[in-house]
Parts: C-alpha cells; sequence; structure tokens
C-alpha cells in the first residue's frame, strides 16, 4: 500500500490497527542518538502525517520523546485530530541498567498515565512491555505479571491493544511469526532497521557496539521494508529531510515488487 493512500483527512480505523508500512519512530526526539534542531520534531511529524504515516512509536525511556512528541501532536490538533493517527508507547524499562526495569502491575498503571500526561492523550492505541528478553518471563505473562495488569487497562479503555518487544534481529522474528499467529497475536512489527543509530548520516553514540564501517542506510531501510510478515517497520525519524527520504526508499520498493508482478 502506498503511504499516499492514507490522505491528511482520513480518521484511522478505531476498531482495527490499520497502520502505514512506515511507523513514525520518536526515539530520536529524546536525544538519545545526536542533538536535534527546535523546529525539527514539529516539521518531521507534520510532514509525517502530510505524507500518510499515520503512527507514532515512543517510549518513557526514550528521554523527552513523549513529552515533545505529545505537544507537536497538540500543535496540530487542529489539522490532524487525535483520532487520525495511532500512539504507541511502553512500560517496564526505564533505563539503562538493570535497575532502571521495573514491570510490577502498579508501576505499569503509572507508567500509562504517566504517558498520556506528557502524550496529551486520554487513551494510548497501544502499549508495550518493553524489552521483555531481560527480565524474568513471569514478570510478563505471570499471574502478577505486567500483562495482565495492561489487559485491565485495555478492559478500562486506557489502552486499545497490548503487546511485547524485544531487540531480536528482524530475521529471527521470522522464524516465530507462524507460531505467534497460531496464538492469536494479530499484529506484527519490526523496528530499528538502521540499528539504534548506525546506519544514519550522523555517527552512531559511543555506546554502539558495532564496527564502525557497516553503513548503508538506504539499503537497510528497504530491506525492512520489502521484508514479509510484519505489518509495520519502526523507523527513527527526527527531521522532514528523513521522513521524506523513507517514504521515497519505500517507494522505490513498491516500484520493483510492481516490475515483478
Amino acid at each position: 500500500m502506498d503511504l499516499r493512500s492514507l490522505t491528511k483527512s482520513q480518521p484511522v480505523d478505531q476498531d482495527k490497527f490499520e497502520v502505514s508500512k512506515i511507523l513514525f519512530g520518536a526515539l530520536p526526539f529524546g536525544g538519545v542518538y545526536d542533538e536535534i534542531e527546535k523546529s525539527s520534531p514539529f516539521e518531521a511529524v507534520s510532514r509525517a502525517l502530510e505524507l500518510g504515516i499515520n503512527a507514532f512509536d515512543t517510549s518513557p525511556y526514550y528521554g523527552d520523546s513523549e513529552q515533545i512528541l505529545g505537544s507537536v501532536l497538540s500543535s496540530l490538533s487542529d489539522k490532524y485530530p487525535r483520532s487520525h493517527y495511532y500512539i504507541i508507547t511502553k512500560v517496564g524499562r526505564y533505563g539503562l541498567n538493570k535497575q532502571d526495569f521495573d514491570y510490577s502491575p502498579k508501576r505499569a498503571r503509572e507508567s500509562v498515565e504517566e504517558s498520556c500526561r506528557r502524550l496529551k492523550t486520554d487513551y494510548l492505541d497501544f502499549v508495550y512491555a518493553h524489552d521483555v528478553e531481560f527480565v524474568d518471563i513471569d514478570e510478563v505473562v505471570g499471574d502478577c505479571g505486567v500483562l495482565i495488569e495492561l489487559f485491565k487497562l485495555k478492559k478500562e479503555g486506557k489502552i486499545k491493544y497490548v503487546g511485547i518487544s524485544g531487540k531480536n534481529p528482524n530475521t529471527l522474528l521470522s522464524n516465530y511469526i507462524p507460531k505467534f499467529k497460531s496464538f492469536g497475536v494479530k499484529y506484527l512489527m519490526n523496528a530499528s532497521p538502521l540499528s539504534m543509530g548506525l546506519l544514519t548520516e550522523t555517527a552512531p553514540p559511543q555506546w554502539h557496539p558495532a564496527p564502525a564501517k557497516l553503513r548503508s542506510a538506504k539499503l537497510a531501510i528497504q530491506f525492512s521494508l520489502e521484508w514479509d510478515g510484519t505489518d509495520s517497520t519502526v523507523i527513527g525519524l527526527s527531521n522532514r529531510k528523513q521522513v521524506e527520504e523513507a517514504i521515497a526508499w519505500f517507494n522505490e520498493v513498491l516500484a520493483r515488487k510492481r516490475t515483478l508482478i
């Protein structure tokens, strides 16, 4: 589906998660990779909405990302009401270290309420348990696990959908897609095709473990967009240029696929 088929006047489906193939990753707004210009978030988000991106991914772990994204979306509310896009955020992880994880039901509920305030919304479309591979499985799916509390919040109308996220590479995920589907998982998304800032035009953060020679942003994004089995790809975007490049590369993928039909 071409992103431009989603027009700015079209509300998203509240009963389904019909997300655009590119999902706006707002992690860069938190300054995790490099400093961003003050006007960049507004320009990036408004251009994304204009070109058909209809979902935004963030987390309380991503610095000021939620606050910045919430302020931008609020400032655009006359042109793009809340009903015209999905907001995705997370619970459970709040820092780099093991002690910064808190999967308790109490903290999860507090976190959802805090995220709603920062994002200036009464509800969240999707909430993940963040980076589940770093905690004990019982903290996720046990009788007192975080998912039970998230489903309670879903029943209360604070959350539309509940999910989990992890850092396993996209190509490994493909091995598990049939199993996920058999258990009733409705939506699957891959993320970080730029490998946590490695494949951007600026240098990756100092903490990044990969060799510096691994670089090709366009190929990485197109590989993820061509890969079948997921509903969308989360791409970290921080400015208008990156939004336009991502969509242009996606349209190249579509053009190649049409020539093969």
